[in-house]
């Protein structure tokens, strides 16, 4: 019975050793940002990194309660190799806005709108672009892109200037 009992221990004691050292190459690997998209579940449900620099976030003035409530502003966003995607669905503040019936969708956004892109009805990657906007809307950029795998990407919250 104790060379029963010696085995086990020696067998969870490697079980164990295996599985620290996989936990610790595992973790490695997913500081690799192109390799955690496909490693990470939750990675692929999560929105897009906005990389602003400091001095390009916009800040309120010192007299921000004498500031009137920015205007409405425009913004176009398109796909960048097909001509149509009609699954593909804009929403706005989680409202379906539009979709992809053609190769571009113009939106009127007010600011602190929350804009994202349902890509879920494709099951292959799924480039977008800010191709237009307005000259008042500080965020997002011009040329910006934004790339779904069977995803919904966060295009950001409307900052206007």
């Amino acid at each position: 019975m104790r060379k029963f009992f010696d085995r086990v221990e020696r067998t969870l004691i490697r079980v164990i050793v295996i599985a620290l050292v996989a936990l610790v190459v595992v973790q490695g690997i997913m500081t690799n940002d192109q390799l955690r998209f496909y490693l990470s579940w939750s990675e692929r449900m999560e929105g897009q990194a906005l990389n602003l620099q400091e001095e390009e976030i916009p800040t309120a003035p010192d007299n921000a309660a004498q500031v009137a409530v920015a205007p409405q502003a425009w913004l176009t966003l398109g796909v960048k190799d097909f001509t149509a995607l009609p699954r593909a669905k804009v929403l706005v503040n989680g409202q379906e806005y539009a979709s992809f019936d053609t190769s571009k969708v113009e939106l009127k956004v007010n600011p602190q709108d929350v804009v994202e892109i349902d890509s879920t009805a494709y099951n292959f990657p799924v480039e977008y672009q800010v191709m237009s906007r307005s000259p008042n809307l500080a965020y997002p950029r011009q040329g910006q892109v934004y790339t779904a795998n069977q995803s919904m990407v966060m295009v950001g919250k409307i900052i206007v200037k």
